[in-house]
């Protein structure tokens, strides 16, 4: 655990970003059911929280990707964070839909983006990784390079990282699963039998109480 994702960590669960919900757990879009929900939208209400986050990903992502032409943020949670670190980084900003509209002009990518751009998709959390892999190939058929992925929290699942290894396409989080977990503990969330169990969840978490 690094200095940045234990500070992120903490400053998450101190906003009450997490809830942890083991006997009655949470049902996501996809129909998985998960035992914790990860509330990122709070730091937007939060202006020192959401600056933390906003320099912490432009700087991750100026270390990283020096060479990155456009910010991509990730449809539609993830439009804010994006601007506010294109902002930061004086880079163009698109937004891009897991798929297109199927209203008025139907784009999937929305702003000026031309091909042979090098692009930093920011996305606020990765869970199944679906959006992601969506988002990579919309921009590598506009003609794209992608750089990698900067997200605020990472779940960690295994199947997960073996999409996005498959596509070639790095991914950077300021904090992930096994960090909010330790701290969690640490700070009476939930007690270390309930830790197991959610990291039993994070290894199978399509299967996870079924």
């Amino acid at each position: 655990m690094s200095i940045l994702q234990n500070m992120t960590a903490l400053k998450l669960l101190q906003l009450k970003a997490f809830k942890f919900q083991l006997n009655n757990p949470f049902k996501w879009a996809n129909g998985w059911l998960a035992p914790l929900y990860c509330d990122d939208r709070k730091v937007l209400s939060y202006p020192k929280m959401r600056d933390f986050i906003r320099l912490e990903l432009a700087r991750t992502i100026a270390e990283l990707y020096p060479d990155a032409d456009v910010i991509a943020g990730v449809a539609m949670n993830a439009i804010a964070h994006g601007v506010l670190v294109a902002e930061q980084l004086s880079l163009p900003f698109v937004y891009v839909h897991p798929t297109p509209k199927d209203h008025g002009l139907e784009n999937q990518i929305e702003g000026d983006l031309r091909p042979r751009q090098s692009v930093v998709i920011v996305e606020n959390q990765v869970n199944a990784g679906n959006n992601c892999v969506k988002i990579v190939e919309a921009l590598r058929n506009n003609g794209c390079k992608i750089l990698g992925i900067v997200t605020i929290f990472d779940f960690e699942f295994p199947s997960t990282q073996r999409k996005l290894n498959k596509l070639g396409v790095d991914l950077t989080a300021l904090t992930n699963l096994d960090t909010i977990l330790h701290h969690a503990v640490i700070m009476g969330m939930i007690n270390k039998e309930e830790e197991k169990a959610i990291k039993e969840w994070q290894n199978k978490p399509s299967k996870w109480n079924k």
